[in-house]
């Protein structure tokens, strides 16, 4: 049942502040010798258990009047189950956290996405699915192990794409799960749970054509990359890639010519997902150094694969942008990590530990020429860069300037976000908003109205404020990351990874 903010001060008061943000519903604060151990951002991955709905947050600053939408995000925030725990960032329990912007005000509300994992957890209380780095079997059974138990609607935790007026969140499995995003309610799966089949959690969508973009990575034999295309509920496929070891992907790029698949050598091995010593999914691949990375360009219009460019591995996320230039080549903008060793990073024991130390992505830039099949490959500016945005509807498949995203300030000190940054492509470099304690998540880009420059408009990002424990939406001018406004909310929000907004 979702709380009032008048039920959260009610219930907080007597015991204090601290008492209020520090319970276990809304994240514990530990104390002692295990305060020195735990970063200080600890707390952003700590479980949120309270649904509420809050009509009015205390605002910082004033809104732009143009402002009036809702930006919608998608994230874990349950990283416990009875007496066992979820492993990874990736795998917490999806949770919805809904922002409505009208008349110089703002409000929030969340509520957990009712998934198959979620259902379990409150009838059953206990962890019935596997997810990406949690193998239920195992923590149930002390090592004895079986395939992996999928439920029919999956734990959508990643990110949200919206279709007309119909929402829905997405993670690596290639079932979406509707919502309503006023009430945040769970309306359903879409299409039903699949066997050996990831997906991604960020398709293309060609507002002029109609079309929508994905791709689907086949596990087992016939393995490798599909890469299909929709259209008025009809699906037709581009391509088959066949790959002995199906590389993990987790996002692609879309051109006006081609779809443009960037695959690494972090390949999974059917033969151990098979044997005894099967973990959870993400454990069942594997680095291979010696491989190259590729990019695979499919034919939009003809279908089939029309070239294949072979490049020194790294690793990828997220694809920042794609476009075809004027002399016909491919350009690919991509977050580079050096290897597959930001997977490993991210499991929570090493992310909560003070001193933890996560590999930093950059902005590289893959210029693709398909008829010789070759391609250059140069940064985009000094620096790192993570989980980008831009102003997708006007820049996607276009040339264009500026993207926005995350960073760390000094990764020789601190491994975890604590900056945001935007990407200057033109001047090729870097420049970051930051403040002393402050965890922020992806920036998403809102346009101004009757906008005549790219980064005519505002960034908005939910921040974690470490010292007092709770979070807030934080609102930048994109053009020179100057502070609008902040939006208070009497408690944290856990880390989180995409959103969406919508007026």
């Amino acid at each position: 049942m979702a709380r009032t903010r008048r039920e959260l001060l009610r219930d907080g008061a007597g015991l204090g502040a601290a008492a209020l943000i520090g319970g276990a519903g809304l994240g514990a604060r530990p104390a002692g010798a295990a305060a020195a151990r735990t970063a200080p951002y600890a707390v952003g991955l700590s479980s949120l258990t309270d649904e509420v709905r809050l009509p009015h947050l205390d605002l910082d600053g004033r809104l732009p009047r143009w402002l009036r939408g809702v930006l919608v995000r998608n994230g874990p925030a349950l990283f416990e189950i009875g007496e066992q725990r979820l492993n990874h960032w990736f795998d917490g329990l999806a949770m919805l956290h809904g922002f409505a912007f009208g008349d110089g005000r703002v409000s929030y509300a969340n509520r957990f996405l009712r998934s198959s994992a979620y259902d379990a957890w409150k009838r059953e209380g206990k962890m019935k699915y596997s997810e990406f780095g949690t193998d239920p079997c195992r923590a149930i059974f002390s090592g004895v192990t079986s395939l992996p138990v999928l439920g029919p609607v999956p734990n959508a935790n990643v990110s949200i794409e919206r279709l007309g007026d119909r929402f829905r969140a997405l993670t690596e499995i290639p079932v979406p799960v509707r919502f309503d995003p006023r009430t945040l309610r769970t309306l359903g799966a879409v299409g039903e749970m699949p066997t050996g089949r990831l997906g991604t959690a960020h398709p293309h969508h060609d507002a002029a054509s109609g079309e929508r973009y994905s791709y689907e990575l086949e596990l087992v034999p016939p393995s490798g990359v599909r890469v299909v295309v929709e259209k008025g509920g009809r699906r037709r496929e581009l391509a088959f890639v066949p790959q002995d070891k199906p590389g993990y992907l987790h996002s692609f790029g879309l051109t006006d010519r081609y779809v443009a698949v960037f695959t690494q050598p972090f390949g999974f091995d059917l033969a151990r997902f098979l044997g005894p010593d099967r973990g959870p999914i993400v454990t069942n691949f594997g680095w291979d150094g010696s491989q190259p990375a590729r990019v695979v360009l499919v034919d939009r219009a003809r279908g089939g694969v029309a070239a294949t460019v072979e490049l020194d591995p790294f690793f990828v996320f997220h694809n920042i942008n794609a476009f075809d230039d004027a002399r016909g080549r491919v350009v690919l903008d991509v977050c580079a990590h050096r290897d597959s060793g930001i997977v490993d990073a991210l499991y929570l024991k090493n992310l909560r530990r003070a001193g933890a130390r996560v590999p930093q992505a950059v902005a590289r830039r893959l210029t693709i020429d398909p008829a010789t099949a070759r391609a250059e490959v140069r940064e985009l500016a000094e620096g790192n860069f993570e989980l980008p945005r831009t102003d997708y509807d006007r820049v996607n498949r276009r040339p264009y300037r500026y993207a926005y995203g995350v960073g760390v300030k000094d990764p020789a000190r601190s491994g975890f976000i604590d900056r945001l940054s935007k990407l200057d492509v033109a001047r090729e470099r870097l420049t970051h908003w930051t403040e002393r304690g402050a965890y922020p998540g992806e920036p998403v880009f809102v346009r101004r109205p009757a906008a005549r420059t790219e980064d005519d408009g505002v960034l908005l990002s939910v921040v974690l404020d470490a010292s007092a424990r709770t979070s807030y939406l934080l609102v930048l001018d994109a053009r020179d990351l100057t502070e609008i406004a902040r939006a208070r909310v009497p408690h944290h929000i856990p880390f989180g990874f995409h959103g969406v907004y919508a007026s």
